[in-house]
Protein backbone atom coordinates (compact mmCIF):
# COMPACT_ATOMS: atom_id res chain seq x y z
CA UNK A 1 0.00 0.00 0.00
CA UNK A 2 0.68 3.50 -0.64
CA UNK A 3 -0.28 4.58 3.10
CA UNK A 4 0.57 1.48 5.35
CA UNK A 5 -0.63 3.29 8.55
CA UNK A 6 -3.59 4.91 6.54
CA UNK A 7 -7.01 4.18 8.54
CA UNK A 8 -8.92 0.84 7.50
CA UNK A 9 -10.48 1.08 3.97
CA UNK A 10 -8.58 4.11 3.26
CA UNK A 11 -6.93 3.48 -0.44
CA UNK A 12 -4.74 5.39 -2.34
CA UNK A 13 -4.01 5.43 -6.47
CA UNK A 14 -1.18 2.90 -6.46
CA UNK A 15 -2.71 0.25 -3.69
CA UNK A 16 -3.32 -3.00 -5.07
CA UNK A 17 -6.40 -3.26 -7.18
CA UNK A 18 -6.79 0.42 -6.61
CA UNK A 19 -7.18 2.11 -10.14
CA UNK A 20 -5.37 5.52 -11.48
CA UNK A 21 -7.85 8.11 -11.02
CA UNK A 22 -10.64 8.32 -9.13
CA UNK A 23 -13.37 8.08 -12.09
CA UNK A 24 -12.59 5.78 -14.83
CA UNK A 25 -10.66 7.08 -17.88
CA UNK A 26 -13.42 7.85 -20.62
CA UNK A 27 -11.83 7.26 -24.04
CA UNK A 28 -14.28 7.69 -25.86
CA UNK A 29 -15.02 11.18 -24.99
CA UNK A 30 -13.93 12.83 -28.14
CA UNK A 31 -13.68 16.79 -28.09
CA UNK A 32 -12.31 18.47 -31.08
CA UNK A 33 -11.79 21.97 -31.03
CA UNK A 34 -11.01 23.64 -35.03
CA UNK A 35 -10.31 26.92 -36.05
CA UNK A 36 -9.72 29.38 -38.64
CA UNK A 37 -8.50 32.84 -39.62
CA UNK A 38 -8.26 35.01 -42.49
CA UNK A 39 -7.11 38.14 -43.68
CA UNK A 40 -7.98 40.23 -46.65
CA UNK A 41 -6.11 41.26 -48.88
CA UNK A 42 -7.67 43.44 -51.25
CA UNK A 43 -5.97 46.56 -52.39
CA UNK A 44 -8.69 48.73 -54.47
CA UNK A 45 -12.15 48.53 -55.32
CA UNK A 46 -15.44 48.09 -52.43
CA UNK A 47 -13.24 45.03 -50.64
CA UNK A 48 -10.49 47.41 -50.23
CA UNK A 49 -13.02 50.15 -48.45
CA UNK A 50 -14.68 47.73 -46.30
CA UNK A 51 -11.65 45.61 -45.03
CA UNK A 52 -8.91 48.68 -44.99
CA UNK A 53 -6.27 47.16 -47.36
CA UNK A 54 -4.11 44.12 -46.18
CA UNK A 55 -3.47 43.64 -42.71
CA UNK A 56 -6.51 45.87 -41.51
CA UNK A 57 -8.78 43.39 -40.59
CA UNK A 58 -8.85 39.41 -39.29
CA UNK A 59 -11.98 37.25 -39.77
CA UNK A 60 -12.19 34.89 -37.40
CA UNK A 61 -14.14 31.59 -36.17
CA UNK A 62 -13.86 28.73 -34.25
CA UNK A 63 -15.34 25.82 -31.95
CA UNK A 64 -14.89 23.07 -29.71
CA UNK A 65 -16.29 20.51 -27.25
CA UNK A 66 -14.92 21.09 -23.85
CA UNK A 67 -15.21 18.08 -21.06
CA UNK A 68 -15.14 18.85 -17.32
CA UNK A 69 -14.81 16.93 -13.89
CA UNK A 70 -17.36 17.38 -11.27
CA UNK A 71 -15.41 18.71 -8.26
CA UNK A 72 -15.33 17.75 -5.13
CA UNK A 73 -16.19 21.11 -3.64
CA UNK A 74 -19.50 21.25 -5.32
CA UNK A 75 -20.93 18.22 -3.92
CA UNK A 76 -20.38 19.30 -0.48
CA UNK A 77 -21.02 16.07 1.36
CA UNK A 78 -19.36 13.84 -0.69
CA UNK A 79 -15.25 13.78 -0.44
CA UNK A 80 -13.43 13.35 -3.30
CA UNK A 81 -10.99 10.69 -2.43
CA UNK A 82 -11.83 6.96 -1.40
CA UNK A 83 -13.56 5.87 0.87
CA UNK A 84 -16.28 8.21 -0.12
CA UNK A 85 -17.43 9.78 3.15
CA UNK A 86 -14.69 8.93 5.57
CA UNK A 87 -12.62 11.51 7.34
CA UNK A 88 -10.02 11.29 9.70
CA UNK A 89 -8.75 14.08 11.76
CA UNK A 90 -4.67 14.31 13.09
CA UNK A 91 -4.45 15.36 16.25
CA UNK A 92 -1.17 16.89 15.88
CA UNK A 93 1.01 18.06 12.85
CA UNK A 94 1.47 15.60 10.37
CA UNK A 95 4.73 14.80 8.10
CA UNK A 96 4.14 15.56 4.29
CA UNK A 97 5.86 12.62 2.82
CA UNK A 98 3.44 10.23 5.96
CA UNK A 99 0.54 11.64 6.60
CA UNK A 100 -0.27 8.86 8.58
CA UNK A 101 2.16 7.76 10.60
CA UNK A 102 1.31 10.16 14.04
CA UNK A 103 -2.39 7.66 13.90
CA UNK A 104 -0.92 4.10 14.69
CA UNK A 105 -3.08 2.71 17.53
CA UNK A 106 -5.71 5.25 16.96
CA UNK A 107 -9.15 4.03 16.24
CA UNK A 108 -10.62 3.93 12.37
CA UNK A 109 -12.70 6.83 11.90
CA UNK A 110 -17.20 6.39 11.50
CA UNK A 111 -18.14 6.83 8.23
CA UNK A 112 -20.16 5.36 5.48
CA UNK A 113 -19.33 1.87 5.15
CA UNK A 114 -19.98 -1.46 2.54
CA UNK A 115 -21.80 -3.19 2.37
CA UNK A 116 -24.67 -0.64 3.35
CA UNK A 117 -26.92 -0.85 5.56
CA UNK A 118 -30.64 0.21 6.40
CA UNK A 119 -30.61 2.28 9.65
CA UNK A 120 -33.28 2.17 12.42
CA UNK A 121 -36.28 4.71 11.76
CA UNK A 122 -35.19 8.16 13.42
CA UNK A 123 -31.70 8.10 12.65
CA UNK A 124 -30.19 11.38 10.89
CA UNK A 125 -30.73 11.27 7.14
CA UNK A 126 -28.89 12.72 4.28
CA UNK A 127 -30.14 15.18 2.12
CA UNK A 128 -28.79 14.28 -1.12
CA UNK A 129 -27.34 11.38 -3.34
CA UNK A 130 -25.47 10.76 -6.05
CA UNK A 131 -27.49 9.74 -9.20
CA UNK A 132 -25.36 6.16 -10.89
CA UNK A 133 -26.59 7.33 -14.25
CA UNK A 134 -24.59 10.75 -14.16
CA UNK A 135 -22.56 12.07 -17.11
CA UNK A 136 -20.02 13.85 -18.42
CA UNK A 137 -20.57 17.30 -18.49
CA UNK A 138 -19.07 19.53 -21.34
CA UNK A 139 -19.70 22.39 -23.60
CA UNK A 140 -20.06 23.30 -27.06
CA UNK A 141 -18.35 26.67 -27.61
CA UNK A 142 -18.80 28.54 -30.79
CA UNK A 143 -17.32 32.16 -32.07
CA UNK A 144 -17.18 34.19 -35.19
CA UNK A 145 -15.15 37.47 -34.63
CA UNK A 146 -14.04 40.27 -37.21
CA UNK A 147 -11.54 42.94 -36.07
CA UNK A 148 -10.63 46.03 -38.36
CA UNK A 149 -8.28 48.59 -37.46
CA UNK A 150 -9.41 52.23 -37.96
CA UNK A 151 -7.67 55.80 -38.26
CA UNK A 152 -6.96 57.43 -34.74
CA UNK A 153 -5.27 54.19 -33.50
CA UNK A 154 -8.73 52.90 -33.26
CA UNK A 155 -9.16 48.82 -32.98
CA UNK A 156 -13.11 47.64 -33.63
CA UNK A 157 -14.30 44.25 -32.83
CA UNK A 158 -17.61 42.67 -33.97
CA UNK A 159 -17.98 38.87 -33.09
CA UNK A 160 -21.23 36.38 -32.37
CA UNK A 161 -20.04 34.16 -29.28
CA UNK A 162 -22.22 31.52 -28.32
CA UNK A 163 -22.41 28.12 -25.82
CA UNK A 164 -24.20 25.13 -24.94
CA UNK A 165 -24.04 23.09 -21.55
CA UNK A 166 -25.03 19.81 -21.54
CA UNK A 167 -25.36 16.97 -18.73
CA UNK A 168 -24.52 19.77 -16.08
CA UNK A 169 -24.51 19.03 -12.26
CA UNK A 170 -28.06 20.48 -10.35
CA UNK A 171 -30.31 18.15 -7.92
CA UNK A 172 -33.48 16.89 -8.74
CA UNK A 173 -36.09 15.64 -6.26
CA UNK A 174 -35.79 11.56 -6.48
CA UNK A 175 -38.68 10.95 -4.21
CA UNK A 176 -41.17 13.60 -4.84
CA UNK A 177 -44.91 13.37 -3.69
CA UNK A 178 -47.87 12.12 -5.96
CA UNK A 179 -50.41 15.14 -5.76
CA UNK A 180 -53.18 13.07 -7.11
CA UNK A 181 -52.77 10.46 -4.23
CA UNK A 182 -52.86 13.67 -1.29
CA UNK A 183 -56.06 15.26 -3.12
CA UNK A 184 -57.29 11.76 -2.79
CA UNK A 185 -56.24 11.44 1.16
CA UNK A 186 -57.49 14.92 1.70
CA UNK A 187 -60.30 13.61 3.77
CA UNK A 188 -57.37 11.64 6.04
CA UNK A 189 -56.14 15.01 6.18
CA UNK A 190 -53.56 15.18 3.46
CA UNK A 191 -51.98 18.45 2.32
CA UNK A 192 -48.83 20.43 1.74
CA UNK A 193 -46.02 18.96 3.65
CA UNK A 194 -47.83 16.04 4.22
CA UNK A 195 -45.97 13.59 2.32
CA UNK A 196 -44.15 11.99 4.91
CA UNK A 197 -47.36 11.25 6.92
CA UNK A 198 -49.15 7.94 7.62
CA UNK A 199 -52.98 7.98 7.09
CA UNK A 200 -55.47 5.89 8.69
CA UNK A 201 -58.25 4.85 6.27
CA UNK A 202 -60.03 2.53 8.68
CA UNK A 203 -60.53 -1.04 8.71
CA UNK A 204 -57.02 -1.62 9.29
CA UNK A 205 -56.00 0.50 6.25
CA UNK A 206 -52.85 2.58 6.05
CA UNK A 207 -51.16 4.68 3.95
CA UNK A 208 -47.61 5.49 4.19
CA UNK A 209 -46.55 8.86 2.59
CA UNK A 210 -47.61 10.32 -0.91
CA UNK A 211 -44.15 9.61 -2.31
CA UNK A 212 -43.46 6.39 -4.46
CA UNK A 213 -40.61 5.43 -1.94
CA UNK A 214 -41.24 5.55 1.71
CA UNK A 215 -40.67 1.97 2.88
CA UNK A 216 -38.02 -0.50 2.45
CA UNK A 217 -39.30 -4.08 1.02
CA UNK A 218 -40.29 -6.27 3.51
CA UNK A 219 -40.22 -4.01 6.57
CA UNK A 220 -42.88 -3.82 8.72
CA UNK A 221 -43.68 -0.72 10.49
CA UNK A 222 -45.26 0.38 13.39
CA UNK A 223 -48.40 1.95 12.47
CA UNK A 224 -48.74 3.54 15.71
CA UNK A 225 -45.53 5.60 16.04
CA UNK A 226 -46.73 8.00 13.32
CA UNK A 227 -44.62 11.00 11.86
CA UNK A 228 -41.07 9.55 11.44
CA UNK A 229 -41.47 5.77 10.42
CA UNK A 230 -40.86 6.20 7.00
CA UNK A 231 -37.63 5.02 5.83
CA UNK A 232 -37.13 7.58 3.00
CA UNK A 233 -38.31 10.93 2.71
CA UNK A 234 -37.65 13.56 0.45
CA UNK A 235 -34.00 13.24 -1.30
CA UNK A 236 -32.37 14.72 -4.22
CA UNK A 237 -30.60 13.56 -6.68
CA UNK A 238 -26.99 15.51 -7.66
CA UNK A 239 -27.78 14.48 -11.12
CA UNK A 240 -26.07 15.64 -14.35
CA UNK A 241 -29.27 16.92 -15.53
CA UNK A 242 -29.15 20.67 -16.25
CA UNK A 243 -28.69 21.77 -19.88
CA UNK A 244 -28.07 25.76 -20.94
CA UNK A 245 -27.90 27.83 -23.81
CA UNK A 246 -26.05 31.20 -24.56
CA UNK A 247 -25.77 33.36 -27.60
CA UNK A 248 -24.81 36.39 -28.15
CA UNK A 249 -23.13 39.85 -29.73
CA UNK A 250 -20.37 41.38 -28.59
CA UNK A 251 -18.82 44.75 -29.81
CA UNK A 252 -15.42 45.99 -28.59
CA UNK A 253 -13.81 49.65 -29.48
CA UNK A 254 -10.20 49.94 -28.08
CA UNK A 255 -7.46 52.42 -28.30
CA UNK A 256 -4.10 51.67 -26.44
CA UNK A 257 -1.55 54.68 -27.61
CA UNK A 258 -1.74 58.45 -27.07
CA UNK A 259 -2.40 60.60 -23.95
CA UNK A 260 -6.21 58.88 -24.52
CA UNK A 261 -6.67 55.47 -23.81
CA UNK A 262 -9.83 53.54 -24.17
CA UNK A 263 -11.06 50.82 -23.99
CA UNK A 264 -14.99 49.71 -24.34
CA UNK A 265 -17.03 46.83 -24.69
CA UNK A 266 -21.03 46.48 -25.65
CA UNK A 267 -22.41 42.61 -24.76
CA UNK A 268 -26.03 41.80 -25.96
CA UNK A 269 -27.21 38.38 -24.69
CA UNK A 270 -29.21 36.14 -23.47
CA UNK A 271 -28.92 32.88 -21.21
CA UNK A 272 -31.59 30.23 -20.80
CA UNK A 273 -31.12 26.95 -18.93
CA UNK A 274 -32.99 24.69 -16.54
CA UNK A 275 -30.98 24.93 -13.94
CA UNK A 276 -28.51 28.01 -13.09
CA UNK A 277 -26.59 25.67 -10.53
CA UNK A 278 -26.43 23.11 -7.27
CA UNK A 279 -29.00 24.84 -5.54
CA UNK A 280 -31.47 25.58 -8.32
CA UNK A 281 -33.43 22.16 -8.20
CA UNK A 282 -35.42 20.92 -11.64
CA UNK A 283 -39.04 20.22 -11.99
CA UNK A 284 -38.81 16.39 -11.28
CA UNK A 285 -41.95 15.57 -13.04
CA UNK A 286 -41.09 17.82 -16.16
CA UNK A 287 -38.03 19.33 -16.62
CA UNK A 288 -38.68 21.59 -19.53
CA UNK A 289 -41.34 23.40 -16.94
CA UNK A 290 -37.70 24.62 -15.33
CA UNK A 291 -36.41 26.39 -18.54
CA UNK A 292 -36.07 29.84 -17.82
CA UNK A 293 -33.67 32.79 -18.31
CA UNK A 294 -30.48 31.96 -16.19
CA UNK A 295 -29.98 33.43 -12.48
CA UNK A 296 -26.84 35.47 -14.19
CA UNK A 297 -28.20 36.55 -17.46
CA UNK A 298 -27.79 40.23 -18.12
CA UNK A 299 -29.30 41.17 -21.35
CA UNK A 300 -27.39 44.52 -22.05
CA UNK A 301 -24.33 45.10 -20.44
CA UNK A 302 -22.44 48.19 -21.25
CA UNK A 303 -18.81 49.08 -19.89
CA UNK A 304 -16.42 51.50 -20.94
CA UNK A 305 -12.71 51.91 -19.23
CA UNK A 306 -10.37 54.80 -19.87
CA UNK A 307 -7.33 56.49 -18.69
CA UNK A 308 -6.30 60.23 -19.48
CA UNK A 309 -2.79 61.91 -19.21
CA UNK A 310 -2.96 65.49 -18.51
CA UNK A 311 -0.68 67.45 -20.69
CA UNK A 312 -0.27 70.14 -18.66
CA UNK A 313 3.33 71.54 -17.22
CA UNK A 314 4.91 68.55 -18.81
CA UNK A 315 8.24 70.88 -19.52
CA UNK A 316 7.92 72.54 -15.90
CA UNK A 317 10.99 72.42 -13.82
CA UNK A 318 11.55 72.29 -9.81
CA UNK A 319 8.64 72.37 -7.62
CA UNK A 320 5.84 73.37 -10.09
CA UNK A 321 6.38 71.08 -11.94
CA UNK A 322 6.91 68.07 -9.45
CA UNK A 323 3.29 69.69 -8.00
CA UNK A 324 1.38 69.51 -11.27
CA UNK A 325 2.80 67.57 -14.18
CA UNK A 326 2.24 63.99 -14.45
CA UNK A 327 -1.43 63.44 -13.21
CA UNK A 328 -3.81 60.83 -14.65
CA UNK A 329 -7.67 60.33 -14.79
CA UNK A 330 -8.50 56.98 -15.14
CA UNK A 331 -12.40 55.18 -14.84
CA UNK A 332 -14.71 52.38 -15.48
CA UNK A 333 -18.05 53.38 -16.42
CA UNK A 334 -20.75 50.67 -17.08
CA UNK A 335 -24.53 50.50 -17.74
CA UNK A 336 -26.40 47.35 -17.56
CA UNK A 337 -29.49 45.64 -16.91
CA UNK A 338 -29.95 43.57 -13.56
CA UNK A 339 -30.03 40.11 -13.17
CA UNK A 340 -33.52 38.04 -13.42
CA UNK A 341 -35.88 38.07 -10.75
CA UNK A 342 -36.68 34.54 -9.41
CA UNK A 343 -40.38 33.65 -9.03
CA UNK A 344 -41.28 31.15 -5.99
CA UNK A 345 -43.58 29.79 -3.69
CA UNK A 346 -42.49 28.03 -0.31
CA UNK A 347 -46.26 26.53 0.59
CA UNK A 348 -45.96 23.10 -1.08
CA UNK A 349 -49.24 23.83 -2.56
CA UNK A 350 -48.28 21.60 -5.23
CA UNK A 351 -47.99 18.88 -3.26
CA UNK A 352 -44.51 17.68 -4.59
CA UNK A 353 -42.59 17.82 -1.39
CA UNK A 354 -39.52 19.07 -3.66
CA UNK A 355 -37.25 21.87 -2.80
CA UNK A 356 -37.42 24.78 -5.10
CA UNK A 357 -39.73 23.85 -7.76
CA UNK A 358 -43.29 25.63 -6.65
CA UNK A 359 -44.37 28.38 -8.73
CA UNK A 360 -46.89 31.06 -8.64
CA UNK A 361 -49.89 31.63 -11.38
CA UNK A 362 -49.23 34.19 -13.52
CA UNK A 363 -52.41 35.94 -15.43
CA UNK A 364 -50.46 37.11 -18.43
CA UNK A 365 -50.59 40.92 -17.61
CA UNK A 366 -47.71 43.09 -18.84
CA UNK A 367 -45.30 43.19 -15.80
CA UNK A 368 -45.99 47.07 -14.35
CA UNK A 369 -42.02 48.45 -12.87
CA UNK A 370 -42.16 50.77 -10.22
CA UNK A 371 -39.96 53.31 -8.63
CA UNK A 372 -38.29 51.42 -5.57
CA UNK A 373 -37.24 54.92 -4.17
CA UNK A 374 -41.40 55.35 -3.51
CA UNK A 375 -43.35 54.02 -0.58
CA UNK A 376 -42.86 50.13 0.13
CA UNK A 377 -39.73 49.85 -1.84
CA UNK A 378 -41.57 48.02 -4.75
CA UNK A 379 -39.36 47.30 -8.16
CA UNK A 380 -42.41 45.57 -9.69
CA UNK A 381 -46.43 45.14 -9.37
CA UNK A 382 -47.34 41.96 -7.98
CA UNK A 383 -50.89 41.61 -8.71
CA UNK A 384 -50.34 39.40 -11.77
CA UNK A 385 -49.21 37.07 -9.55
CA UNK A 386 -51.29 34.36 -7.42
CA UNK A 387 -50.86 30.85 -5.34
CA UNK A 388 -50.45 27.85 -7.58
CA UNK A 389 -53.62 25.76 -7.58
CA UNK A 390 -53.62 22.93 -5.00
CA UNK A 391 -51.89 19.98 -6.41
CA UNK A 392 -50.62 21.76 -9.22
CA UNK A 393 -46.92 23.77 -9.91
CA UNK A 394 -47.96 27.71 -11.20
CA UNK A 395 -47.90 28.39 -14.72
CA UNK A 396 -45.13 31.33 -14.36
CA UNK A 397 -41.52 30.41 -15.57
CA UNK A 398 -39.40 31.28 -12.50
CA UNK A 399 -37.27 33.81 -14.34
CA UNK A 400 -38.23 35.88 -17.20
CA UNK A 401 -37.92 39.22 -16.28
CA UNK A 402 -35.36 41.41 -14.91
CA UNK A 403 -34.16 42.99 -11.70
CA UNK A 404 -32.76 46.88 -11.31
CA UNK A 405 -30.75 47.84 -13.60
CA UNK A 406 -26.92 49.09 -12.80
CA UNK A 407 -25.05 52.82 -13.51
CA UNK A 408 -21.88 52.53 -12.12
CA UNK A 409 -18.73 55.56 -12.38
CA UNK A 410 -15.61 54.71 -10.69
CA UNK A 411 -12.84 57.18 -10.97
CA UNK A 412 -9.43 57.51 -10.10
CA UNK A 413 -7.15 60.58 -10.20
CA UNK A 414 -3.41 59.35 -9.72
CA UNK A 415 0.16 60.82 -10.13
CA UNK A 416 3.80 59.59 -9.89
CA UNK A 417 6.36 62.07 -8.09
CA UNK A 418 9.88 61.52 -8.72
CA UNK A 419 11.45 63.00 -5.32
CA UNK A 420 15.19 61.48 -5.80
CA UNK A 421 16.72 58.99 -7.89
CA UNK A 422 15.89 56.07 -5.71
CA UNK A 423 12.72 57.49 -3.69
CA UNK A 424 9.33 57.65 -5.70
CA UNK A 425 6.06 59.13 -4.32
CA UNK A 426 2.34 58.14 -5.36
CA UNK A 427 -0.73 59.54 -4.74
CA UNK A 428 -4.24 57.76 -5.55
CA UNK A 429 -7.60 59.36 -5.31
CA UNK A 430 -10.39 56.58 -5.62
CA UNK A 431 -14.01 57.25 -5.90
CA UNK A 432 -16.47 54.10 -6.38
CA UNK A 433 -19.76 55.58 -7.27
CA UNK A 434 -18.88 58.68 -7.87
CA UNK A 435 -22.47 60.22 -8.75
CA UNK A 436 -23.91 58.33 -5.71
CA UNK A 437 -26.54 56.19 -7.55
CA UNK A 438 -28.72 54.20 -6.05
CA UNK A 439 -27.78 50.82 -7.21
CA UNK A 440 -30.94 48.20 -5.86
CA UNK A 441 -30.76 44.27 -5.91
CA UNK A 442 -32.24 41.13 -4.32
CA UNK A 443 -35.97 41.66 -5.50
CA UNK A 444 -38.01 39.50 -3.67
CA UNK A 445 -40.17 36.90 -5.87
CA UNK A 446 -41.61 34.79 -3.16
CA UNK A 447 -44.92 35.01 -3.64
CA UNK A 448 -45.44 36.48 0.05
CA UNK A 449 -46.15 39.97 1.51
CA UNK A 450 -42.86 41.09 0.18
CA UNK A 451 -43.43 40.23 -3.34
CA UNK A 452 -41.61 42.94 -5.51
CA UNK A 453 -39.77 44.73 -2.59
CA UNK A 454 -36.25 45.41 -3.09
CA UNK A 455 -34.74 43.98 -0.36
CA UNK A 456 -31.03 46.05 -0.21
CA UNK A 457 -28.78 48.56 -2.22
CA UNK A 458 -25.35 48.36 -2.94
CA UNK A 459 -22.75 50.77 -1.53
CA UNK A 460 -22.84 54.23 -2.24
CA UNK A 461 -20.38 56.48 -2.89
CA UNK A 462 -17.15 55.59 -1.27
CA UNK A 463 -13.94 57.74 -1.60
CA UNK A 464 -10.42 57.03 -0.30
CA UNK A 465 -6.87 58.52 -0.58
CA UNK A 466 -3.64 56.63 -0.45
CA UNK A 467 0.02 57.90 -0.73
CA UNK A 468 2.48 55.26 -1.07
CA UNK A 469 6.60 56.22 -0.89
CA UNK A 470 8.50 53.67 -2.90
CA UNK A 471 12.29 53.07 -2.37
Amino acid sequence: KVYPDSPTGFVFPGDPGVPRTLAPTQYNRFAPRVGIAYSPGATDGWAAKLFGGPGKTSITAGGGIYYTAIEDLTLFNEVGDAPFGLFWVSPSPVYLEQPYKRRVGQADPVGNRFPFTIPPAGATGIWSTYSVRNKLPYSEQFSLRIQRELPKSLMLSLGYIGSRGRHLLTTVESNPGNPALCLQLQTAGCGPFGEDQIYDLGSNNFVFGTRPYSVTSGRELNRATGVGSLDFQNNAWEATAANSNYNSLQVQLERKVGALRLLGAYTWSKSIDNSSGFFDPINPFNPDLSRALSTFDIAHNFVVSYSYDFPLFRSANGFTGKLLSGWTLSGITRFATGFPVTLSEGDDNSLCGCDGVDTPNYNGQPIHFLDPRGPGNLFFDPSPFSPETIGTIGNTKRRFFHGPGFNQWDFALHKNTRVTERMLLEFRAEFFNAFNHAQFADVDGAIDGNMGHVQRALDGRIGQLALKLSF
